[in-house]
């Protein structure tokens, strides 16, 4: 099996492979933000491990799902918008999948997304037990990307808040 490379949105092209269509529906299934409707064996494997940006490692399919729910609970919305993808076979079945995304988060009570390039590597494996999706489930993923964008856009946006609060009370007291 030779590698497949694939850029922009999902389309004919990019389903003609397995891996990108289990790629696909779980990216679909965070967007969708609900996570706690769904089984974490719909995506990861029970001993799957989860590297973070952080450098924190996260294991079992449960305890990554939860996880994930606590962390996307401050968003409204979450639109993940393809840069690149690559899927390469490895001799032992399984498949490493390197996505280059951009991320649009909006905060709960926000009417701009903030937008954050991430970087996954994502290895898929058959399933292990029960349920997966295409036949597989993720074993292991790692995410980087520079979480302080969404610190640093909160910090700016408090300042802009209060430099308008401020400039109302000016007004009023003019």
């Amino acid at each position: 099996m030779a590698t497949f490379s694939h850029r922009g949105p999902w389309d004919a092209r990019s389903r003609q492979s397995r891996a990108l269509r289990f790629i696909e529906a779980y990216t679909s299934t965070v967007d969708s933000l609900e996570l706690p409707t769904i089984p974490s064996s719909k995506f990861y494997a029970p001993l799957a491990i989860f590297h973070d940006t952080k450098g924190d490692v996260h294991i079992s399919g449960p305890h990554i799902w939860d996880w994930l729910i606590r962390i996307l609970s401050p968003f409204q919305s979450i639109r993940q918008e393809i840069v690149q993808m690559r899927v390469v076979p490895e001799t032992d079945g399984k498949e490493i999948v390197y996505g280059e995304m951009l991320t649009h988060f909006r905060l709960k009570g926000d009417s701009e997304d903030i937008v954050v390039p991430r970087f996954f590597v994502w290895t898929l494996a058959d399933r292990d037990g029960e349920g997966g999706t295409e036949g597989l489930q993720i074993h292991q993923l790692s995410l980087f990307w520079d979480t302080g964008i969404i610190g640093r856009y909160v910090t700016e946006k408090k300042r802009r808040e209060e430099r308008t609060r401020v400039r109302e009370i000016d007004v009023m007291q003019s």
